[in-house]
Parts: structure tokens; sequence; C-alpha cells
């Protein structure tokens, strides 16, 4: 006779949604907590003008195998869209077109060493085996670049990209993560041209997040938004349930989906050698700054940053991507910019942020003015990347936990790969299958 597991997931991400509506395919008794009011994690949205707008940017890759299987399953996939993209790079006052094999052939601030060499190091990264990777992470990612790409290279591209995205954890970073982001978009080329092409969903991330909520509450799920969760409690090494606003529920399994970080503040019971390693996890915040402007900035969808002047991770004009035709042809920037929690920046008024960036904008497109603003939204959250030091593979924790019953997803676990929606998917998979197992 099959089994009925009570099973709570906290946590209503890409990773905890999937999750959730796997094991209840599967028949599992399901119950899912969000402490906010609108499901996605790090994929939410929120309205902008009288429509949805992802409060983070996300965009597609050829090879996101997960994402495009469960759009296939959920019914979704006449709702993918491809475009052909254009990356830029703002280097010392200059803006320059940076993405395809001409580019880098007419790049002046490159010897024509500098350009082969860069051209065919990004040829033999995108070649390599899947776990190219695992020679390399042991090895800082300045020394593997500047091995690798050359001086000149990583002080005009590599540098300022590791530094404003890592800010203080910089130096500790491994080559891997940097191989691995080479290797995905490198993927996503086409294979005469050598173009970038990027996908996006119709209606943005929450068309996804829309249907895997309506699938999993179909198959008998139950979700509890703007809850919290205070505690798991644990006894006799196994998991015994959770408890919020003095309720407490017990369940036979439990699964976080929520930042390490998080996850380790809620654990009673658990042995402080697991908490240790948990906590030995950093991560890196972010806050980002959404502007609507009536009129274009650039004509890449992706610009990066190489000034000292700005301090921005990037410059990503969505509308170069996904038109979002329902804006009226208004273009929609991201302008994020990675930092601690603790960085006093990161607690700056929107206000002021506003009145930094605009100025950014300024340098990068000297007809930029103000007025061009229509509307703005400012997001923050405190654990956006993981930190993949040298050698995170030893470190890094495992979806199963020392607790029975227990299991943890985190963005870390991705690693040496980005925190994409399709790796969140991947990874909200794998647990289900260990529950079930």
């Amino acid at each position: 006779m099959e089994v009925i597991l009570k099973v709570a997931v906290i946590g209503g991400g890409v990773a905890g949604l999937t999750a959730a509506y796997e094991l209840s395919k599967a028949g599992q008794d399901v119950v899912l907590f969000e402490k906010e009011k609108e499901l996605g994690g790090l994929a939410s949205s929120f309205p902008l003008g009288g429509h949805y707008i992802e409060r983070y940017y996300h965009f597609i890759c050829l090879n996101d195998s997960d994402l495009l299987d469960m759009l296939r399953e959920l019914g979704l996939d006449s709702r993918l869209r491809w475009a052909k993209t254009r990356m830029g790079l703002y280097h010392n006052g200059r803006l320059y077109s940076f993405g395809a094999p001409l580019d880098l052939l007419t790049f002046p601030p490159f010897s024509l060493v500098d350009r082969l060499r860069f051209g065919l190091m990004i040829m033999y990264t995108k070649s390599q085996r899947r776990d190219g990777w695992k020679s390399i992470e042991d090895v800082p990612v300045s020394q593997w670049l500047v091995k690798r790409f050359g001086q000149r290279s990583y002080e005009v591209i590599h540098e300022p990209l590791i530094r404003l995205k890592f800010g203080p954890y910089a130096a500790r970073l491994s080559a891997a993560w940097m191989w691995a982001r080479i290797h995905r978009l490198g993927k996503s080329r086409t294979k005469i041209t050598q173009q970038e092409k990027l996908g996006y969903i119709e209606g943005g991330t929450r068309t996804l997040i829309d249907a895997l909520e309506r699938r999993f509450l179909q198959n008998g799920g139950r979700i509890f938004r703007g809850v919290a969760v205070q505690e798991i409690e644990v006894r006799e090494a196994g998991v015994a349930g959770i408890s919020y606003n003095g309720q407490r529920w017990a369940f036979d399994v439990v699964i976080s989906t929520v930042p390490t970080p998080a996850f380790a503040a809620m654990l009673n019971g658990a042995s402080p050698e697991y908490l240790q390693k948990v906590a030995r996890i950093d991560s890196i915040g972010v806050m980002c700054v959404l502007l609507r402007l009536k009129e274009p900035l650039t004509p890449y969808f992706w610009t990066n940053i190489s000034d000292p002047t700005i301090s921005l991770a990037g410059v990503i004009e969505y509308t170069n991507l996904n038109p979002c035709p329902h804006f009226g042809g208004d273009s929609i920037i991201y302008l994020p910019q990675y930092l601690p929690s603790t960085d006093e920046r990161y607690a700056m008024s929107d206000d002021r942020l506003l009145k930094e960036y605009t100025g950014y904008l300024r340098r990068i497109n000297p007809g930029f003015s103000e007025d061009w603003i229509k509307e703005y939204h400012v997001s923050r959250d405190e654990y956006a990347q993981p930190v993949c030091e040298v050698g995170f593979s030893k470190h890094k924790p495992g979806i199963g936990t020392p607790v029975k019953g227990l299991y943890l997803t985190d963005s870390c676990q991705l690693h040496p790969d980005d925190r994409t929606v399709s790796n969140s998917i991947g990874l909200g998979k794998r647990v289900a299958r260990l529950v079930l197992a």
C-alpha cells in the first residue's frame, strides 16, 4: 500500500513551487508556506502601469532544458519567444558594441593579440564538456582569467564584472563560476553568425508561476501566503514539523527552499556541526532599480560596465529582448547593484538611489533626461547571490540533511551554475525525487 506523506514546503519561489507541484502530482499531501503575498521569490512580479512586470530581469538560453521541458508540460510552450540580442560595453566613458565576433575584432581597447585570444578562449570554453569546470574549481577566478584571457582582457572586461557582482567577496571566487557563465551563454549563440539568441515568456515569469500554482492547487495542494515559518522542529534526529505565530503543524517531511541563512535561523534541534556547515555559506544581497522610460537608452539588451565612475553590475534594457507592447513602446531598464545587506548603501532611500543612478545613465547616454522617467521601482533582497568560493564543492550542503525527513534546496547547490529559473526548476525536481525515493 502506497504511503501518503504529509509534506511542508517552505518558500514559494520557483524551486519551492516546482517541488510542491512534483510531489502533488505523485499524490502526496503538500502544504506550501510563503512569507510574501506574491509567489515567485526572486522571480516574482509586481504591478507597474496596470501590468505585471518581474522585479528582476530574467532571460532564457537555448540549453535551459529544465525550463523548456516545464513550459511544454504546462502547455506554455506557445508563450515562449526567441530574439537575437546585442550586448554593449561601457568602458572609460565610451559605449561600445561588444557581442559579436566583428565587434571584438574592431574593439579599440584591445590589441590584435588580445582580440584573438579573447575570441579563442570563448570558443574553447563553449566547446568543453559540461563538467569542464571541475579541473579549475580550486583556482581563484582572477588567476584563471589572466592566464587564459590575458591581463588586458582581465582589466577591461572581467575584473570590473567580478568586483561589481561580488564586492568584498571577489577575491574568494572560484574560476568555476566564471567558466559556467561563459559556457551557458556561449551555448545560446547561433552556430554560423555567433549572434546571441535569448528567450522570454510572454507575460514574464508570472506566466510560469501562475501555471505552477494552478496545477499544484488542482492536484490538491494548499498554499499559505503571508506566512513566515519561524521554526523547523527536530525531535530524536527526525523532523517533527514547523511552527509560526504560535501554531504548530506536524509533518512527515519538511523541504526548505529559502536561503541557507534563513534556514539555519529556523532550525531547532539539529547538530551543531551541521548548523556550522550551513552557516559558512556566504551570500551577497542585491538592490535593483527598475525604470520605465519614454525613450530608449541604448540599442543593447545587456550593457556591461567597465568604468570606475559607475557602480552598477550592468544596464539591462529588457525591452530590447521582450518588447512588452502593453507598455506602449516605453523602455524597461533594470539597474542592479550587488552588495552585502550590511553595506550602508543597501539602506539608501529610493529617491537618493534614483538620483545616483540617473547620474550614471547620463554618462552612458548624454541625451538622457530625468523627464524620460515615467515610473520607477526599487527591489531589494538580502540573499541574492551565493558566493561560490575556491573549492566550494567540498563545503556546499547537500539536499539531504542529517535530520530524517528534512531537505534543503538553495541556489548554492547549483554550483558552478548560476541561479537561473531553469536551474531552480531542476533543483525542485531533484528534491522531489529524493523525497519519493
